[in-house]
């Protein structure tokens, strides 16, 4: 958020999201030898679309409450299931984190934190208790990669709860996960990679073939799935993924080639809005239709592919057909050239695995 704007109401002041415009409305109680605090009284969005002046009648009543002798700091600490609630609640209102984004959090919330834990009071949470739940999910025989949901999920939680003061540490930070490599490697040889741009680009749905050109071009799926009207310049022939649904945090802009172009001719444009929207809800897409993955990885014949191995199949093709890093990390979208490297060690290491069997073989 960005940093606090005094209003015309004493007391009153607000943050406004630079993406979603949302405020967030903050009341200050300063009583000399009584109280020295500064509150949440509402947002833009919520139900009774706060305002300066409903947020100056929210401090009034809160200032009531000091003079009757009743407690106003309830909301000062709440509980970890109340939190994330408001949290998540927000981040869906303004589309700061993306429908599949706050699907994962929620199901993992509900299936993965005991009973015990989400009725806990944030202040009282410590380490050993989100520790806890580590070690469970490993006993369990979760993935390491699926158990970091802890870490991608509720450290923001509570960097969000000490930026209101309501805590002063991040516990998340100090946890011990499981080990695992987060590279995951993926290519294909020449014939199937050629079988699945040619099944794609006979896909009869112009908005499904689009939607996995974007694929191809080293896009995350839900990068695509959040792409507004509003964020494509056909005139300068750029397209922009804003900083709220790019994974790094930055707006991230990228080139609009002809072939696209092309394809965007077959849909409606528009001012605004999401370019691609469920024909069955006409809203935004949960995620890729998976009927039609299935269905193109089996003429492809190609067994084993998750929409993400697509960034992975660019990196490392580029790789082995000697393309710059620094190319292939601005055409992936990675903020520091290491990420990008992995896929040159990789490279290099499969070298000296095929020297060593070489090795092993002619040594017998």
């Amino acid at each position: 958020m960005s940093k606090l704007i005094k209003t015309k109401f004493a007391g009153v002041y607000y943050k406004e999201d630079s993406q979603s415009k949302v405020r967030t409305y903050i009341a200050r109680i300063k009583i000399v030898g009584l109280i020295d605090t500064e509150q949440i009284v509402g947002y833009s969005n919520d139900a009774i679309r706060t305002n300066p002046s409903i947020a100056f009648q929210k401090r009034n009543e809160l200032i009531q409450k000091l003079k009757n002798g009743d407690s106003i700091r309830i909301q000062d600490n709440p509980t970890l299931k109340s939190y994330f609630n408001e949290y998540m609640n927000f981040k869906e209102s303004g589309s700061l984190l993306s429908p599949q984004k706050i699907t994962i959090y929620k199901s993992f919330f509900s299936n993965h934190i005991p009973q015990q834990l989400k009725s806990k009071k944030l202040k009282q949470i410590t380490k050993d208790d989100f520790q806890k739940v580590i070690n469970t999910m490993v006993r369990n025989g979760n993935k390491p990669s699926f158990i970091e949901t802890i870490k991608t999920c509720f450290s923001p939680i509570f960097n969000d709860a000490i930026e209101k003061n309501i805590i002063t540490k991040n516990i998340i930070k100090g946890l011990k996960f499981p080990d695992y490599d987060a590279n995951k490697y993926f290519t294909l040889p020449d014939d199937k990679a050629k079988a699945l741009v040619e099944e794609i680009m006979k896909i009869a749905d112009n908005q499904y073939r689009l939607m996995f050109m974007f694929l191809l071009r080293g896009r995350r799926a839900g990068e695509v799935l959040s792409l507004d009207w509003s964020n494509i310049n056909f005139e300068n022939k750029i397209y922009t993924i804003k900083d709220s649904q790019s994974k790094i945090r930055k707006n991230l802009t990228f080139a609009l080639d002809d072939e696209l172009i092309e394809h965007f001719k077959y849909l409606e444009r528009k001012e605004s809005g999401l370019v691609f929207v469920s024909p069955k809800t006409d809203k935004a897409f949960f995620t890729f239709p998976a009927r039609l993955w299935k269905r193109i990885k089996e003429n492809a014949g190609i067994t084993d592919m998750k929409l993400h191995d697509f960034r992975h199949l660019l990196g490392f093709t580029l790789v082995n057909n000697n393309v710059p890093l620094e190319y292939i990390s601005k055409a992936l979208g990675h903020s520091k050239i290491t990420t990008t490297q992995r896929y040159s060690n990789q490279k290099e290491l499969m070298a000296k695995q095929a020297v060593d069997t070489f090795l092993g073989i002619i040594t017998r």
